[in-house]
């Protein structure tokens, strides 16, 4: 059992190495070296991972610590000050999503389930990739920056009503203690909101100790991080919520400066877990087999996304460069469209088919998101 442990991570870590030199030659993004790993390393190849499941919760652990890091870095005053412009995009893109998937599935005579089901996935972007290029390009503290991740932030926020509603479509009711708690759970982090702009909230005990003592740092970083994500979630909420609200508090406080820098290994090692298990349920057969089709709505969706965010950005008051550009970083689907796809797919609301082709196309635009990034800012550069 050890050996064969070992020779995993041996096997894993020696993929991903050799996938990501050639990518820095390339000059593309290492999450795509953990996808390609994910489909390398799964039953369809050389069948060397097992427990994909195992993986998916690593996955998610990525999430949070990268939910947290946001938190710990991002300007909230800033973000409050122009807090109407994310959430008036993204709502308004949701409208949109579906306006669009309503002629197509009218014309293609889909179920409203389908509808509002891809409506739903179309409409949120991919947290991870955004936060990782605008933090690679030095652009997340930017007022573009900021604007673009309020609107990524909302997006999360819309996911849990996003659920609610794909349970009342299924006929699965809602009981009174859940809404009661999605409620309060809501409130209570309003409430915290409102406590970090005022400068209001928890102070973190033994300061001197704590800003001594890096490993100590950690630890309770750690704890705080992961209890207010557990508590989120128990309310019926995004862990990942919770993760964000627990970095704010650790942003205010003067002692624990220097834990954002100290968290960025955990959350490379476990943001590359999350991309390794989309690799691991992408099915290769079926996509070869469909690659036309998967290309086509991929790319159809990186136009649909980009369009609708950069008219959304320009009605807000951004020039058209900038507009154009946040349209083309928000084109892609993002990972918690893959948490929606699989809810609906246990509520029994899509068919094999249907999951398996829109899997593959946020797989797809995941990975297409660069390329698209640079035909994009290829018609910036000759529009200026």
């Amino acid at each position: 059992m050890l050996s064969q442990l070992f020779s995993g991570i041996a096997v894993l870590s020696l993929i991903v190495l050799l996938l990501i030199l050639l990518l820095r030659r390339l000059k593309q993004p290492y999450f795509i070296a953990y996808i390609a790993a994910g489909v390398l390393l799964g039953p369809q190849v050389f069948n060397i991972i097992h427990k994909p499941d195992v993986i998916s919760e690593l996955g998610e652990i990525g999430i949070i610590i990268m939910m947290f890091s946001i938190g710990n870095e991002i300007d909230l005053r800033y973000l409050s000050r122009n807090f109407y412009k994310p959430l008036l995009i993204a709502v308004v893109q949701i409208v949109l999503s579906f306006m669009c998937m309503y002629c197509v599935g009218t014309y293609a005579r889909w179920e409203i389930t389908t509808i509002v089901l891809t409506a739903f996935i179309i409409s949120i972007s991919s947290s991870a990739i955004v936060f990782q290029y605008l933090a690679r390009t030095g652009e997340i503290k930017s007022q573009l920056g900021m604007i673009t991740c309020g609107v990524l932030l909302m997006q999360d926020i819309l996911v849990i009503p996003m659920m609610l509603a794909l349970n009342f479509m299924s006929g699965t009711a809602v009981s009174p203690i859940q809404l009661i708690k999605v409620c309060a759970g809501s409130a209570l982090m309003i409430l915290f909101l409102k406590g970090a702009l005022t400068k209001k909230l928890f102070k973190i005990p033994m300061q001197k100790e704590i800003t001594a003592d890096h490993e100590l740092q950690v630890f309770i970083g750690f704890s705080i991080c992961f209890t207010m994500a557990w508590i989120s979630g128990w309310f019926g909420l995004s862990t990942a919520f919770g993760a964000f609200a627990s970095g704010i508090l650790i942003g205010h406080d003067k002692a624990t400066h220097w834990l954002g820098s100290s968290l960025i290994p955990f959350r490379v090692f476990f943001m590359a877990f999350f991309f390794l298990a989309v690799g691991l349920q992408l099915d290769i057969s079926f996509f070869i087999q469909n690659a036309g089709t998967i290309i086509l709505i991929s790319f159809s969706v990186l136009f649909i996304n980009s369009l609708i965010n950069a008219l959304l950005f320009k009605l807000t008051n951004n020039s058209w460069r900038d507009s154009l550009y946040a349209g083309a970083l928000l084109s892609q689907i993002g990972e918690f469209s893959f948490i929606l796809m699989t809810m609906a797919a246990s509520l029994k609301l899509v068919e094999n088919y249907t999951y398996q082709i829109t899997l593959a196309v946020i797989t797809s635009t995941m990975l297409l998101t660069t390329i698209w990034l640079m035909i994009i800012q290829q018609l910036i550069y000759r529009l200026k």
